[in-house]
């Protein structure tokens, strides 16, 4: 199907000026019909409210006389009204006093006659109407005029219409074809002056033009376009040469900082390690009473002290991980391994620290797995982050870790019921340095790292992990490995 904006400047203005053409045909032959259409109805009531007049006029003395034969006469002069289907005069009560139907037509029944109506359907025009002496209301009367006439009127008006609209088209068409070939012939010969330059590559070249409307402006603003071109090539060849050797040198000013800052981090973070590690061992052996007893509110001092050095460890070692990460230097080594005991490892070490939360850590693991060729040590650091985010995050209920096939890949499913991650934080939740808004406690808090270096190492390792999440309900992280065969 060919689409508009494919077609030539030529056509498209032609399709432009006949669809306004027949847009302004139908809308003003649209009107005509419906006017028609109302016209007739206008005629009809008017027709019909002056029979009634006449008719209810001529029956009052019969309706104060109780004479229906007389009221039966004055019906009878509708014979010369063919087209009058029905009429029927009622006294003040409502009931039937006098009745006419054409002979072609059975009796009709108007309804329940209390108000003056109008009607207008597959049965006719319906008008009922008061008779009134001295301004009482002595009966009734109810007309029906046959509405086939009005279908006859309007498919005329419809066939005149029709005629009316293929005229116009024509000549609409006509008019077009000739209007658009100033306009389509100079936008033509610029374009095939456009690629003429674009193919040969030659800015000399100049459209000519007489034309002083908005088409002429176009062909001197592009016979200026062509000059500016052609005078600034070279100096914009020169612009890209010197840009060219600012880029060179700025990236090689960035790599130098990125090593110097991986350099940094990495030096920074064994200097800073190594006291930490003394001040975790000295606390933790004072803390099992090995240098003499401590009282109560020294053991809360040096706990403190302890998870406070802890914590900044962890830290330190995740700055050190996504600094080795994102410079490179990570390296992979694959290995045979049974999955399902690494996961039975990873949640019988972790499942302490959930039961001292009153938490259920749980695995569910498919049998008869095949062995994993991957990097066991970086699965199994990925594992224990997603696990102990979970704990974290829970504050009732459990956690599930699940493992099963899923065609050609392996699924690993950690499963919680903690507060769960809000929409905004799901597009950012693997960015670096990137904290979930918890509104829990600092308890809860960390670098903001677990999550991106467990992304990268899962994509090391040819994986992909996502997340499924919400607000009060929980969360699920899933990983998805290949299935790959030892070399």
């Amino acid at each position: 199907m060919i689409k508009f904006q494919d077609l030539s400047i030529k056509l498209k203005l032609i399709t432009i000026q006949l669809f306004t053409t027949l847009f302004i045909l139908v809308f003003f032959v649209g009107i005509y019909l419906f006017s028609q259409y109302h016209q007739y109805e206008s005629r009809a009531f008017t027709r019909l409210s002056t029979l009634a007049e006449v008719l209810g006029s001529n029956s009052i003395s019969a309706l104060l006389f109780f004479d229906n034969d007389a009221a039966d006469d004055v019906l009878e002069s509708l014979k010369t009204q063919p087209d009058i289907l029905n009429a029927v005069v009622y006294d003040h009560n409502g009931t039937v006093f006098a009745r006419y139907n054409h002979p072609s037509h059975p009796r009709f029944t108007f309804g329940v006659v209390d108000v003056e109506q109008r009607a207008t359907g597959d049965d006719g025009f319906i008008l009922t109407k008061r008779i009134i002496f001295d301004d009482l209301k002595v009966g009734w009367i109810a007309l029906r005029l046959d509405s086939s006439g009005r279908r006859v009127e309007l498919l005329e008006a419809v066939r005149q219409s029709f005629l009316l609209f293929i005229a116009g088209i024509i000549l609409a068409g006509l008019l077009s074809i000739r209007a658009q070939k100033p306009i389509s012939n100079s936008i033509g010969t610029l374009a095939e002056t456009a690629k003429k330059i674009s193919d040969s590559g030659d800015y000399t070249i100049r459209v000519k033009s007489s034309a002083r409307d908005e088409i002429g402006q176009l062909v001197g603003s592009f016979n200026d376009m062509l000059e500016k071109i052609l005078n600034h090539e070279q100096h914009l060849e020169q612009l890209v040469a010197e840009r060219t050797v600012e880029l060179e040198a700025a990236k090689t000013k960035a790599e130098e900082s990125d090593h110097l800052k991986s350099a940094f981090l990495a030096s920074m973070s064994h200097e800073l390690r190594t006291p930490l590690n003394s001040i975790i061992g000295f606390t933790g052996i004072l803390l099992q009473g090995m240098a003499g007893p401590l009282s109560e509110e020294q053991a809360k001092q040096l706990g403190m002290v302890k998870g406070s050095a802890s914590h900044l460890l962890e830290l330190i070692n995740d700055i050190l991980d996504i600094s080795k990460i994102e410079s490179g230097r990570v390296q992979v080594y694959d290995e045979a391994f049974k999955i399902d005991l690494l996961l039975v490892m990873a949640v019988s070490s972790l499942r302490p620290f959930a039961e001292k939360k009153s938490l259920r850590l749980r695995h569910n693991i498919e049998t008869d797995l095949p062995k994993l060729y991957s990097d066991k040590r970086r699965l199994e650091q990925v594992l224990i982050n997603l696990i102990n985010n979970a704990i974290k995050f829970t504050e009732e209920g459990e956690i599930m870790v699940s493992c099963y096939l899923k065609e050609d890949f392996l699924n690993i499913d950690v499963f919680d019921t903690g507060i769960g991650i809000s929409e905004k934080d799901l597009e950012t939740v693997f960015e670096t340095f990137r904290q979930i808004d918890t509104g829990l406690d600092r308890v809860k808090e960390g670098s903001g790292l677990g999550l991106a270096i467990s992304k990268k190492l899962v994509e090391l390792l040819g994986g992909t992990i996502s997340v499924v999440s919400e607000p009060g309900v929980g969360s699920t992280f899933s990983i998805l490995l290949p299935i790959k065969q030892e070399n």
